[in-house]
Formats: structure tokens, C-alpha cells, sequence
């Protein structure tokens, strides 16, 4: 965690020397991972090294710090000849076990808890402890874990941060090559949870690794600590980060400079940084002002529009309707709503139409109703004024739904229970199969449950959802809605844009990685309601979506990692993280047979010195 204030000077220092875990003092910078170790003799303390990179020397670690490090740790399964080389024969109980029994422990391990809670902390744990274990338990069971390691489970596990928190977790390392980052201002639906928001990051580049195979010593995620606005987490004796008010304005914005240019000092230009949760208002100005300077992306803004926009495609074999033949209602006019909606927009211009007519097909409403120029209350931001109609302004979302008869109904207002039964009722009274995306999370906070959305259009809804909803069923049909998770789209574009060194990330990208990740929807996914693959397809999703970014990177010549490959799946498959154990011996080789030469009785050095 990077906190403020007096951080001027100091964050460049920082990242570049994060080679040891240590917390500094608060009056100066607090990072995890960021100071000098402190001077000591080798009797009065132990020093304990961990690995670092991606090839670990046999001679940087020793002994018991084979099973330490949760990096080369393998548990009961080092073979005998590894813990008898390794020094660590006689430190473990006598058992042996293969990777594939230690998973089915995990597997009973994690089914034991009731609570998602209690499996959050036992992977947390394992993670600890064994990472390569952790991670393919991640992979092989990523239908039920993913739930667990994000949302919305992570959304619970950030509230109760300050309880839960045990180590820092990505430094140190030299060879990072994705960032994930948040200032905690907005976390999911739960508003400003300030240091709390750290799990976002950890969740997230847990994704990187499980579900694209980006190596996990290349993620590191950050949270700036710039203080709360939370009375409630200002007061709380658990929670973990600065007890003051949010830092704001220019001192705010240097920080946030300060911390880019650190970066790209210590990792590099091409160095990916993804921003994640921040306050809407910064969201877009950070990345208005450095998309085009930075390897960098907003999750919020541009992943949440690419797996709706998704959806919106996979939907068209269903309603045989276009992109520009549909009118949209927005409830939310937030990052994650602006977002989707230009993508649409990009959508339609794709389609043929100007981006006038575009415009024109979306309706935008916030807390205080319906965007228009004319209105009295509400102020309307840049990102929000193309949006705005020059019409009569309406307040409450059912008539707005009543009087412009959309086909489309998109949900992201984190307002739980906001399309009632008698708007979704209208919007079945319009439309042979209305579109509705409750896309808001956690669960709490979501606009409809998969329930009420099919109870009250007589099963005929084309649903998706932001987290997770079990499957209903109505008129002796049932319905497995799918979740419009970003996961689908972020690990598969952090593997194309790592692997071929972008500099920058244009919007072209998310429609591309929308459209693979329609064209990857079945038939049988339809018919069983759902409008995204299931998530143990999700793997195969990322690769495709990471092939798609890489050539679109060499054809517009935005790569940076030359030569181009000529088969960009299999390049991609050579670079992704080995989910399975590898050996912990030294490695050796035969020495070469060497040829026979016949040798005189004198060498001609003895002779000359006779």
C-alpha cells in the first residue's frame, strides 16, 4: 500500500529498490514492501530471503526455506530425493503425496466451510503457503472458486479487511509487468472502503494468473492509501489504513503523477497498469489523461462495457435485431454505465450508422432522472453531456421505461430492487423478448433478481446479471442465467497486450474482445438462458481473446515485442504460467564424450626447457 501524505520524493525511491518486506513509518510513506532492512548480526537474527523472478538459482535458497517460501514450496509432495538434496529430509512427516491427491484435500478442505467467507480465508491461506498448489486449484475448479476469489465474496472479505488482513502480498519483485491499482474510493457497490479496497487488486491479479496464465511474480497490486471519507471506517479500531479525511485536488493529482512515472521508471514503459474502482469522477479523468501516455485501462469503464457489449452481441441470435435497430435505457449514469454505453455506440458506428443516429438510441438516467440539457437539478459531467436529450425532463425510471418503450434495459446504479415488478412488466409488454442486464454487484445491490426478472416476463426475458444468481424455473422450463463477468474480457487482454509489449490500449481492443467472446457463445448456452460461456470455458476464452489483441497489435503496430510471431496461439502458449509442480533439483547435464587425440611422450614446453 502506497499512503499520503509527505510522499513527494519518495515514490520513486521506493519503486526502485522493492527487494524487501518491511512497513515504513506513516509520517514519511507507508508501502508494503518498500524499505532498507534493518542492520543486525547473523546471532541475533536470522535473515530469511525469498525468491524472486522467474528462474530461482539453487544456491539463493537453502533448507527449511524450501518449504518457507510459498513459491517453491510443494508440501508432502518433494520426492525423497529432493528433500534429501534440498536439506529438508527429516523437517515434513515421512508421507508422499502427488499434486493430485494435495488438490483433493484442498477440494474437501474448502467444502467443509459453510460460509464463503471461511473459503475466502482458506485460500488465502493456501496461497500463503503453497502457490503453485493454490493456483491450480484455482484452475481446476474455477466454476466454484471464482465466486469465492471475487465476486462477491471479495466484497464481503474488503468490509472486513482490517480483521482478515494477515501479509503484504507482490513485493518484492524485478520483473513486474502488470499493476493492478485502486485508491478504495468506490469499491464493487459498497462505496468508499479506503485502505480496505486492497483485496480488489489481490482478487483481480488472481484472475491474471488462473484464468490467462500470466506468471504471478509479473502482477503486483497496489492500493493508494489516501486517507477515507467513511465516518464509519474512521472510527472502526480494526480498520487498517490512514484516519483522515480523503486528500483531494492537486495534491491528490501529483500524487497519482508521481506514482505513474515511479512506475515507468522501475518496470518499464509497456508495463500494464489497470485501474480499478476509483471514484467516478477520477476514473475517466485518469484515463482521459493518461490512456495515451500509459500501458493503461479502467476495468470498470472499459471491461464492464466490453462483457455487457458482449452480451448485447450473443443476444442479436436470439432477437434477430441490431445494434442500431434497439433503443437503450441506462439506470446509472456512473463509469460502469458510461462505459457500456459508448462502447454501444462504437457498436452501432461499427454497424454502418453515424455516431449522431447512435447517440440518439440511448437514454441515460442517475439518481435524479432522466439526462437532459433542460433539467433543473443535477449536474451533468463532460463524460455524461453526449448523452443528455434535449427533452422534457422525466424522474422516475418507470415512466421514462413507459413513455420511450426500450428494448434494451441495462442496470448499473448499484441500486438494489430498482426495476420493479411493473417496469419489467412494461418492458415484456413491449417487446416479444425484452433485454435486461441487472449488472450492479455484489448481489445486495443488484437491480432484479434472475427471478423476478423471469416471473414478470413470463419466462420471455434475455437476462444477464452482474453476480451470480441460482437457475429458475417457469412454464416447466428452466432457466442458468449467465453472469456478465469482466473476467470473461481483462485476464485475456492483460495476456495480449503483455506478451507483445503495447504501449497503449485504444478502444478498438474492447470491441474486439467483445465480439470473440460472442462468437465463443453456443447455441446450447442460449437455450439454456444464459448469454456468456461457462465458466470452465473460460480459459479457452482468455487465449482466444489474447490471439485476437496480439494481431490487432502487430496489424495497427502497437507491439513493441518484435519479431512477430507467426503462429500468435502457440507464441502465447510458450509464455503462460506451468500450473504444475516443477523439479526442485539442480539442473545438470552430460559432459560431452571428448574426442581422442594421441599425445606425444615430451609436450613441447618440457622440451624447450631443456
Amino acid at each position: 500500500m502506497f499512503s499520503r501524505p509527505n510522499l513527494y520524493g519518495n515514490l520513486t525511491k521506493i519503486c526502485g529498490n522493492m527487494r524487501t518486506t518491511a512497513l515504513v513509518n506513516p509520517s514519511s510513506v507507508t508501502a508494503a514492501a518498500a524499505s532498507s532492512p534493518t542492520p543486525c548480526s547473523n546471532a541475533s537474527v536470522r535473515q530469511y530471503h525469498e525468491v524472486v523472478g522467474d528462474i530461482v538459482c539453487p544456491s539463493q535458497v537453502r533448507g527449511i526455506d524450501h518449504i518457507r517460501d510459498p513459491r517453491l514450496n510443494k508440501g508432502l509432495a518433494f520426492t525423497l530425493e529432493e528433500r534429501q538434496i534440498l536439506g529438508i529430509h527429516g523437517l515434513q512427516p515421512a508421507r508422499f503425496k502427488t499434486m493430485e491427491e494435495q488438490l483433493e484435500l484442498c477440494k474437501i478442505a474448502v467444502n467443509r466451510y459453510m460460509e464463503p467467507l471461511n473459503k475466502y480465508l482458506y485460500l488465502a491461506d493456501l496461497a500463503d503457503r503453497n502457490e503453485h498448489l493454490y493456483f491450480r486449484f484455482l484452475y481446476d475448479n474455477i466454476e466454484d472458486l471464482m465466486p469465492i476469489v471475487y465476486t462477491p465474496t471479495v466484497g464481503l472479505a474488503c468490509q472486513r479487511f482490517g480483521l482478515i488482513y494477515r501479509r503484504p502480498r507482490g513485493l518484492p519483485e524485478p520483473d513486474v509487468r502488470a499493476i493492478c491499482v485502486t485508491d478504495g474510493e468506490r469499491i464493487l457497490g459498497l462505496g468508499d472502503l479506503g485502505a480496505n479496497g486492497m483485496g480488489i487488486p489481490v482478487g483481480k491479479l488472481a484472475l491474471y494468473t488462473a484464468l490467462a496464465g500470466i506468471k504471478p511474480h509479473q502482477c503486483l497490486p497496489v492500493l493508494i492509501d489516501v486517507g477515507t471519507n467513511s465516518y464509519e471506517l474512521l472510527e472502526d479500531p480494526l480498520y487498517i489504513g490512514l484516519r483522515q479525511k480523503r486528500v483531494v485536488g492537486k495534491e491528490y493529482d501529483d500524487f497519482i503523477d508521481e506514482f505513474m512515472e515511479a512506475v515507468v521508471k522501475r518496470y518499464g514503459q509497456n508495463t500494464l497498469i489497470q485501474f480499478e474502482d476509483f471514484g467516478n469522477q477520477n476514473a475517466f479523468r485518469f484515463l482521459d489523461k493518461f490512456r495515451n501516455t500509459y500501458c493503461t485501462f479502467n476495468d470498470d469503464i472499459q471491461g464492464t462495457a466490453a462483457v455487457a457489449v458482449a452480451g448485447l452481441y450473443a443476444s442479436k441470435r436470439i432477437t434477430n435485431r441490431n445494434f442500431a435497430d434497439s433503443t437503450f435505457v441506462f439506470a446509472g449514469a456512473g463509469e460502469a454505465a458510461i462505459g457500456i454505453a459508448s462502447l454501444c455506440v462504437k457498436a452501432m458506428v461499427d454497424e454502418g450508422v453515424d455516431e449522431k443516429t447512435a447517440l440518439s438510441k440511448i437514454w441515460m438516467v442517475d439518481v435524479d432522472g432522466l439526462l437532459t440539457t433542460t433539467r433543473k437539478k443535477g449536474a451533468i459531467s463532460a463524460h455524461q453531456t453526449k448523452f443528455a436529450k434535449d427533452v422534457e425532463p422525466l424522474d422516475k425510471l418507470e415512466d421514462i421505461v413507459t413513455k420511450y418503450k426500450p428494448n434494451v434495459l441495462i442496470g448499473a446504479s448499484a441500486a438494489a430492487g430498482i426495476f420493479t415488478p411493473k417496469i419489467l412488466q412494461t418492458m415484456a409488454a413491449n417487446n416479444e423478448r425484452p433485454i435486461v442486464f441487472a449488472l450492479s454487484n455484489p448481489t445486495s445491490k443488484a437491480e432484479c433478481t434472475a427471478e423476478q426478472a423471469y416471473q414478470n416476463t413470463d419466462g420471455r426475458v434475455v437476462f444477464s446479471s452482474g453476480s451470480p444468481f441460482p437457475p429458475v424455473t417457469i412454464n416447466n422450463k428452466t432457466f442458468t442465467p449467465g453472469q456478465g463477468n469482466n473476467a470473461y474480457i481483462f485476464p485475456g487482454v492483460a495476456l495480449g497486450v503483455i506478451a507483445t509489449g503495447t504501449h497503449h490500449i485504444p478502444e478498438d481492443m474492447f470491441l474486439i474482445s467483445a465480439k470473440e467472446l460472442a462468437n465463443f457463445v453456443e447455441q446450447s448456452d442460449l437455450d439454456r438462458g444464459s448469454l456468456y460461456p461457462p465458466l470452465k470455458s473460460i480459459h479457452e476464452v482468455s487465449m482466444r481473446i489474447a490471439s485476437a489483441i496480439t494481431s490487432y497489435a502487430y496489424k495497427e503496430g502497437l507491439a513493441s515485442t518484435y519479431p512477430e510471431p507467426e503462429c500468435k496461439r502457440e507464441w502465447l502458449k510458450e509464455q503462460l504460467y506451468n500450473f504444475n509442480y516443477e523439479s526442485s533439483m539442480p539442473v545438470t547435464w552430460a559432459w560431452p564424450r571428448m574426442p581422442y587425440f594421441k599425445t606425444r611422450k615430451d609436450s613441447p614446453l618440457l622440451s624447450s626447457m631443456k
